[in-house]
């Protein structure tokens, strides 16, 4: 299937289209580390030779952009889709069997004034309701909470409302952290990128994307003049430590958090390349830390040791025999990494040069011998 080569202005509202091409300015990191520095084991090997996943699920015509997973209540997957491949479809939530078999769950309910949503980072809390970050576009973003009962959505809330770029979403202790890649006016003439908390019960917590903001946990400034993009992935531990990615630099950072969820500690827990654009994280039982590398096809994995291994790697593809295709999201599900294929942006550096049929979900086998 030939691809179609999608413009900036196509996908107007998507984070990652904010700064992908924008001019660059000079920036400094609030890390310490080098931006070429690597942790641990690097292992690598020649690009698209790792060609180790396979097909999980194809799309319907109402998923053109998959992004982010959640594991719901019944053991499903929900994934998000905030299709700004087709203006046309609305941005959906979708369900995904253990099989593969998807059957959509709900649209996502317009915000007052608006004409459509973009659910990108979901994650279900302790209290069984699905929280979802729908990017609105520049302090238009809003935290979603939304509730659903046999696969039927019964209540929306708003927990928080203009946000610059709300992106990845997890819940620990009674809490939601959310991501942004895209804070400019935190501090004016930098990127910065940074980390939310917000509690289940908070209702329409108004956001200035500043350092005034009482929510924000954690913020950094992004190194990479080539891609401007700050604090997208998150996973927790089993000791719950939160382990942040800063896409731009390919930095992973490690912070300890008190039980009221404030930053005790920060640490460079891992270092990737930082024009692999690192994405969705995920951890399996045994704390390794799975990354998807959005602009170069790869999946990494990041041991408790901190072995870096490159586990798949593809070449430009249109994913429809599993391969990775500007991988997104992934979520350890029953013995594999479930990963989403956005396959949609095309910048310098970026493997995808377009979008394309078929949309797919690709998965790699945790018991491969790797």
């Amino acid at each position: 299937m030939r691809k179609n080569s999608i413009s900036r202005t196509t996908i107007v509202g998507a984070a990652l289209s904010l700064v992908a091409l924008q001019p660059t300015i000079a920036v400094e990191s609030a890390s310490a580390s080098s931006a070429d520095r690597f942790y641990g084991t690097q292992d690598t090997a020649a690009p698209g030779s790792l060609q180790t996943t396979k097909l999980f699920a194809t799309l319907p015509d109402y998923c053109p952009t998959p992004d982010a997973f959640a594991i719901a209540p019944d053991g499903s997957l929900t994934l998000s889709c905030p299709n700004f491949a087709d203006q046309s479809q609305p941005g959906v939530l979708v369900k995904v069997t253990s099989e593969g078999k998807v059957t959509k769950l709900a649209e996502i309910p317009l915000p007052e004034g608006g004409d459509r949503t973009n659910p990108m980072g979901i994650a279900y809390g302790e209290d069984g309701a699905l929280y979802v970050a729908d990017t609105q576009g520049p302090n238009r973003g809003r935290l979603l909470r939304m509730v659903f009962e046999d696969d039927r959505l019964v209540s929306t809330e708003t927990v928080a409302m203009g946000m610059q770029s709300p992106n990845g979403v997890r819940c620990r202790d009674g809490a939601v952290y959310v991501t942004q890649p895209v804070m400019p006016q935190y501090a004016p003439g930098r990127m910065t990128g940074g980390v939310y908390r917000f509690a289940y019960t908070d209702r329409n917590v108004a956001v200035s994307n500043t350092r005034e903001d009482t929510n924000l946990v954690f913020a950094v400034n992004v190194k990479n003049q080539e891609r401007r993009m700050g604090l997208d992935g998150l996973a927790f531990d089993k000791e719950g430590n939160l382990f942040v990615g800063n896409l731009g630099d390919g930095t992973i950072h490690k912070l300890k958090l008190d039980d009221a969820g404030e930053m005790i500690s920060e640490e460079v827990y891992a270092q990737l390349p930082n024009d692999a654009a690192i994405d969705g994280m995920c951890m399996d039982a045994d704390d390794n830390l799975y990354c998807a590398a959005f602009a170069k096809n790869r999946l990494y994995r990041v041991s408790p040791k901190g072995e870096i291994k490159v586990l798949a790697e593809y070449p430009d593809n249109d994913g429809a025999n599993g391969e990775l295709d500007q991988p997104a999201d992934l979520m350890v599900y029953e013995g594999k990494v479930v990963i989403s294929n956005f396959d949609l942006m095309s910048s310098p550096g970026m493997v995808n040069s377009g979008h394309s049929k078929p949309y797919t979900l690709s998965y790699y086998e945790l018991d491969s011998k790797d």
